[in-house]
């Protein structure tokens, strides 16, 4: 089963804040859920991950060369046809310094409403492996690919 990655910020996501912050319907989540899913466009930025989860370490490294500074990176899994049961897919260009994982694996959940954004907040809250791949080991992805010349150096954002 193909997945989609989000990533997120895992303490936005820890099952302990129904507790916390609830009573939460069982199909709900916490409200700081829905600010890890930022649109634009009507569009929800995701990646996609093959089934063998193959590409997984380059959607990784794509996302951390595009961010601000090294640190750990927190991901969310996502059955892909949960996702499209709720919004259409579209095949997108991504935007970062990974040249093979911009064209192969960006995608875009597209015509996105309110409504359809707290549906996939909840999705993922519920039904989502979320993972955390520490700093030392983004930083070792990071250098690999740079070594394979996967990337594109103007575009990798982060100091290693």
């Amino acid at each position: 089963m193909p997945y989609l990655l989000r990533k997120i910020r895992k303490a936005r996501w820890n099952p302990q804040l129904r507790e916390e912050f609830g009573p939460f319907e069982e199909q709900d989540c916490p409200a700081d859920c829905v600010a890890d899913l930022g649109t634009s466009n009507c569009r929800l930025s995701l990646w996609e991950i093959d089934d063998a989860r193959s590409n997984l370490a380059d959607v990784i490294v794509a996302l951390a060369t595009n961010a601000d500074h090294l640190s750990n990176l927190d991901y969310a899994l996502i059955p892909r046809d949960k996702l499209e049961a709720i919004a259409r897919l579209e095949a997108t260009e991504g935007q970062t310094a990974h040249i093979q994982a911009n064209q192969k694996w960006h995608r875009d959940l597209i015509d996105l409403s309110g409504r359809r954004l707290v549906d996939i907040a909840a999705l993922i809250f519920s039904v989502a492996e979320r993972r955390r791949v520490p700093e030392k080991e983004v930083t070792q992805m990071i250098r690999q690919a740079l070594e394979k010349k996967a990337l594109d150096p103007a575009r990798v954002r982060v100091a290693i």
